[in-house]
Order: structure tokens, then C-alpha cells, then sequence
């Protein structure tokens, strides 16, 4: 394992024993209220406390999993592109970056305005995917279309600051890369279209040229090298606007690291987090 590959797995240790370590601290209380829940109340102890421990991880993992892919990217792009703090345009403010969870950007431009908040609103649902089969027409949601938002929002500029989570937005030397994650990407369609403008907002309070925006998953729900499905592509142009998971992962690791050889990196962090006896211990102390 040469030096890069154990940066990778010392982050995947470090995050995902936290993580475990908060599943450990409210793994009792979980189970009782699961408890109350009539409609278990016919399941084996142990099954439920399984079920106990699978909702806490997925729910929970993906903070741990967002928090990797962040120092994943500093170690590829270097921390000056991966700030917890996105400014490019030097938007004066009095923020200390040591008090920012995650990444904001930080913008002139109001991206509360409710008229703007419309216009992005508008522009995504008059672009959306249309038809079916052989007669769709994809999303007119492109990286080159969402450039006319840029000047839109620009009218809504302001004499103070304003900020706006981001999950992770990185500087490739090139452009700046502005992505929504999520863990497979499976939402919903009353979901889909509120997460599409919550990341063209985000674009358009960066405002400027030199960006663009990907709607990334961690994992490909329908098994990667497969078409990925989901209520987001009728809202963003497939594939120009994805990265789903070997793609995204392709993208922010280092040279040299492939996808396959971070998911081996995973599992011999978690085996070395002792991940599985750590579980059945948690069974074993709670449900007696």
C-alpha cells in the first residue's frame, strides 16, 4: 500500500469510527422506541436490533461519507482548492473558516430572494425532459444553458453578504465544480426538482463563468455499469449534468486511484474498525 492509498483508508478510519462511535452512544435508545412500534412487535428480538442498526447507519453515513469525499478531494486538488470557505469573487465577510461545518459559499447576491428564487424555479420546470423512449428529449438543463442564469441573478446584488451550504464544491484549476450529493440518488419526483434548484441556486450565488454543476451519488442503485434511473434526470440533462458513482469517485481521487481500489481501501478500513463484531456487540449488550 503505498502513500496516497494509506491517506485514503487513515480518512475512511477516522470518519467511519466516529461514526460508529455515535451509533454505539444511541443504539439503546433507538431499539426501545422501535419498540413501541406494534407493527414489529411480531419480529425476533435480534431481527429488530439489525433493522435498529441498519437505519442508524444508513441515515447517518452519509455525513461520514460526504466528510471523506471532501478530504479525498483536498488531497487531489490541495486544500487552497477545496475551502471550507467558496469565494471567488473575494466577497468581503467576517466569517472564521474554523467555525464552518463542511463548505458555504459566500455571495453579494440575495439567494433568499423569493422573485429569484422563482425565476430559477421557472427555468427549470420550462426546460424539463419530455416524452418517452425514442421521442424524449432530454432536459434542457445543461451547463451551458444554466450560464443565463448568471446575469439573472447578478440583478439581485446586495451591500452585505450571504452564504449557502454546499456539499461539495472544489477548483479542478480549470473551473469550479459545484455538486449536490447523495447516497444513491433515489428520490422521489416531488423531491427531484427542489434539489435541482437548491443547486442552481448555489451557481448562481458563486456567479461566476468558470463553473459548473453535477448532480452526484455516491453508488449507482442500479449497479455500477448500469443506466442509473431517477426522478432527477427529467430535470437535468443526462449524462452531462451526472456523476454516479464511479464517476464521481473517478473524479475526485487521486491520480493513480481507481474507484475499484477506493472500495478495497473501504472495506479493509472498516474491517480494521472491527465494524462487524462492533455490531453484534451492540446486539448482544442491548437486547438481553
Amino acid at each position: 500500500m503505498n502513500d496516497t492509498e494509506e491517506k485514503i483508508k487513515k480518512i475512511v478510519y477516522e470518519e467511519f469510527s466516529k461514526l460508529i462511535r455515535n451509533i454505539e452512544g444511541d443504539f439503546k435508545t433507538n431499539y426501545v422506541k422501535k419498540r413501541y412500534n406494534f407493527l414489529l412487535s411480531q419480529l425476533d428480538e435480534n431481527i429488530t436490533a439489525n433493522m435498529v442498526f441498519v437505519s442508524s447507519f444508513e441515515s447517518k453515513s452519509g455525513f461520514a461519507i460526504e466528510t471523506c469525499a471532501k478530504r479525498i478531494a483536498r488531497l487531489k486538488f490541495g486544500d487552497e482548492n477545496v475551502p471550507a470557505i467558496v469565494n471567488p469573487r473575494n466577497i468581503r465577510h467576517n466569517i472564521n473558516p474554523g467555525n464552518v461545518n463542511g463548505q458555504i459559499i459566500v455571495t453579494d447576491i440575495n439567494v433568499d430572494n423569493g422573485e429569484l428564487r422563482g425565476i430559477i424555479s421557472n427555468f427549470r420546470a420550462t426546460n424539463v425532459a419530455a416524452g418517452k423512449g425514442s421521442s424524449r428529449s432530454e432536459s434542457k438543463v445543461n451547463q451551458e444553458s444554466i450560464k443565463s442564469l448568471l446575469p439573472v441573478a447578478h440583478e439581485y446584488k446586495t451591500e452585505v453578504y450571504h452564504i449557502k451550504p454546499v456539499d461539495l464544491a472544489f477548483f479542478d484549476g480549470k473551473n469550479w465544480i459545484i455538486l449536490e450529493l447523495k447516497a444513491g440518488g433515489g428520490l422521489d419526483s416531488s423531491n427531484a426538482p427542489a434539489n435541482v434548484e437548491k443547486l442552481l441556486t448555489i451557481y448562481a450565488g458563486l456567479n461566476v463563468v468558470n463553473s459548473k454543476v453535477y448532480f452526484a451519488t455516491f453508488y449507482n442503485k442500479n449497479g455500477e455499469g448500469n443506466t442509473w434511473t431517477g426522478a432527477v434526470k427529467k430535470h437535468m440533462a443526462f449524462p452531462e449534468m451526472f456523476l454516479i458513482g464511479k464517476e464521481f469517485w473517478n473524479m475526485i481521487l487521486p491520480n493513480k486511484i481507481t474507484y475499484e481500489r477506493f472500495t478495497e481501501l473501504y472495506r479493509i478500513a472498516l474491517e480494521e474498525i472491527d465494524l462487524n463484531s462492533r455490531i453484534r456487540e451492540m446486539i448482544k449488550n442491548t437486547v438481553k
